[in-house]
C-alpha cells in the first residue's frame, strides 16, 4: 500500500509517484470554502512594498507568489520547501516584477539570517512535522521585532463524517488523524507560538466542509483510512466494508458530508 497523504507529504521526494500529493494541493486550491481561508490569512500579514516575507513549506507556490504580488516593487518572498519535487513544480507569478526565491530547507533549522524578514506564512505544513515548536521557534527567530507569524494549521481531533455507525466512523477518524506527525497541532498553536516567544495576537478557528466523496477520498483518503484501519487491526473486516458501503450510498443520495476545523493563529514578534 501506498503512502497516504497523511504520511507521505513528510517525506514526498522518497515516494515513486507524487501525482497524488500534488493533486490533492490542486484540488484544495480550487475548494471555495479553503480558497476564502486562503486569502484570510494573506490580508492579515497586512503585505506592503519593500518586504520580506518567508513561507515555510510553499507546496506549489501559489500562495507565495500571491504575496510576492503584493511586496512588489523592492520586496521579495522566500518560498521554502522540504520537497525538491514540489520546488520544480512551482507555479509561476503573474504580476511583473514579483520577487520569489526558491529555497530548500528544513522547517525546523531555517538557513535563514536572524531578523531577516518582515513576516512569515505556514499552511498545513505543521501537521507533517515531528516537532512544530521548533519550527515555530525557527520562524520567530527569522522574523525582525514588530514583525508577524502567522499559522493556519487542521487540527485532526476534529476530523468528523456523517454516519450511522458510530464507533466505527469515530476508529477511522482516530487512525487518520494519529498518521500525522502532529495530527494535533491546530489546538497547540497558540501554546506553541508563545513558548517561541510570540505574543499571540489572534486565535481563530475555520471549518472545511465537504459535500462530495470523491473530494474527501482525495483530501483525506476517507475510504483508504477504512482499509488501512482494518489492516492494522482498528476495525473488523465486514465493519470497515459496511461503512464504505454507507459512505458511497450517502453520497450517491446527496448526503455526504466531512468537515475538519483550521485555526488560524497570528503572532507578533516583540
Amino acid at each position: 500500500m501506498t503512502a497516504s497523504l497523511a504520511t507521505g507529504f513528510a517525506g514526498l521526494d522518497r515516494e515513486d509517484d507524487q501525482a497524488p500529493f500534488v493533486a490533492c494541493l490542486r484540488l484544495l486550491g480550487r475548494l471555495p470554502g479553503m480558497a476564502a481561508i486562503k486569502a484570510e490569512t494573506l490580508a492579515r500579514l497586512g503585505l506592503a512594498p519593500g518586504m520580506r516575507v518567508l513561507e515555510v513549506g510553499c507546496g506549489l507556490g501559489v500562495e507565495a507568489a500571491a504575496m510576492a504580488g503584493r511586496v512588489c516593487p523592492g520586496g521579495l518572498v522566500v518560498a521554502l520547501d522540504a520537497s525538491l519535487g514540489m520546488l520544480s513544480r512551482l507555479e509561476p507569478s503573474t504580476v511583473p516584477g514579483a520577487v520569489r526565491v526558491p529555497l530548500a530547507g528544513d522547517a525546523t533549522r531555517l538557513p535563514l539570517a536572524d531578523a531577516s524578514c518582515d513576516a512569515c506564512r505556514v499552511e498545513r505544513t505543521l501537521q507533517h512535522v515531528a516537532d512544530p515548536g521548533a519550527a515555530l521557534a525557527e520562524m520567530a527567530r527569522v522574523t525582525r521585532p514588530g514583525g508577524r507569524v502567522l499559522a493556519l494549521e487542521p487540527d485532526w481531533g476534529t476530523f468528523v463524517f456523517d454516519s450511522g455507525m458510530r464507533e466505527t466512523a469515530r476508529a477511522v477518524g482516530e487512525v487518520w488523524c494519529d498518521s500525522f506527525r502532529s495530527g494535533w497541532v491546530g489546538r497547540r498553536l497558540p501554546r506553541l507560538m508563545a513558548e517561541a516567544g510570540l505574543t499571540v495576537a489572534a486565535v481563530s478557528p475555520r471549518s472545511l466542509v465537504t459535500r462530495d466523496l470523491a473530494e474527501a477520498e482525495a483530501v483525506y483518503n476517507l475510504l483508504a483510512t477504512v482499509q488501512r484501519a482494518v489492516a492494522a487491526g482498528r476495525l473488523d473486516a465486514s465493519a470497515g466494508a459496511a461503512l464504505a458501503r454507507e459512505q458511497r450510498r450517502l453520497d450517491a443520495a446527496g448526503h455526504f458530508f466531512a468537515s475538519l476545523t483550521f485555526f488560524l493563529v497570528e503572532g507578533v514578534k516583540a
